[in-house]
């Protein structure tokens, strides 16, 4: 075999530029369509995973209150002897913290205090969660008592846990739009709203247990200001936080 057959079986078997192109133009395509479908299913697990968490927290409160004749977890207990505040996630779990349980996969943001480890999720604190202040050892006048199971009427439009988020990042207490019962001050709204994080949902769990991932937004508050950018309350009043 001379040396131009060898030179024309090399150029009638090989690539030529142009099939190159347009084996490099085709794959960009492919990627460019396959990239965001991804990522949309990437999201969409962290979306599922986040509504187990919540379902888990659900089901430890239960656990909490058939312990303890009924009564929800407290927000938080305050003891203003020591300085130290004790947060409802340690009522939860007791000395079994589930920190994967409490971290929402798609929070990225602040932790509420320096050195928190439970980012993402809070509880709802207007009708659900109490609140216990100490002061040497005694037990002051204005805590209050956390909800029992057996208050709450429907318990299926009952929020209990969801997605915190608000201006400075994560909040650990849930806040209805209009003061509740629970809540000192109506002030408190805006610092207890909620995340839509999840591809412009929030997840909530309920106090039946289900949990849903809920798109519209409500921001009306009676609260001085309005929510921050993608932040928001489940409802336009208290409809899905109250105990009827």
């Amino acid at each position: 075999m001379t040396s131009e057959d060898l030179f024309e079986q090399r150029r009638t078997t090989g690539f030529t530029l142009w099939e190159l192109l347009c084996v490099i133009f085709i794959a960009s395509l492919l990627m460019a369509v396959l990239i965001p479908s991804f990522q949309q299913v990437r999201e969409e697990a962290w979306k599922i995973c986040c509504l187990n968490n919540l379902r888990e927290m659900v089901y430890a409160a239960h656990q909490y209150a058939h312990l303890n004749n009924g009564k929800l977890p407290p927000a938080y207990v305050r003891d203003f002897t020591t300085r130290t505040t004790v947060t409802w996630e340690s009522f939860l779990w007791g000395s079994n913290f589930q920190q994967r349980v409490q971290q929402c996969p798609v929070f990225k943001g602040a932790s509420m205090w320096k050195g928190d480890v439970f980012t993402g999720y809070n509880y709802n604190s207007s009708y659900l969660g109490g609140t216990t202040l100490i002061r040497k050892g005694v037990k002051l006048s204005h805590s209050t008592e956390s909800a029992k199971l057996l208050d709450i009427k429907n318990p299926a439009e009952c929020a209990m846990f969801g997605d915190g988020e608000y201006e400075s990042g994560a909040n650990k207490f849930m806040r209805s739009p209009f003061a509740g019962p629970l809540d000192a001050d109506a002030s408190l709204a805006l610092g207890g709203t909620q995340g839509f994080r999840h591809r412009g949902c929030t997840n909530v769990g309920f106090a039946d247990g289900h949990c849903e991932s809920l798109r519209k937004r409500y921001t009306s508050t009676e609260a001085y200001g309005t929510p921050a950018k993608g932040c928001g309350f489940l409802s336009e009043d208290n409809r899905l936080y109250d105990l009827e």
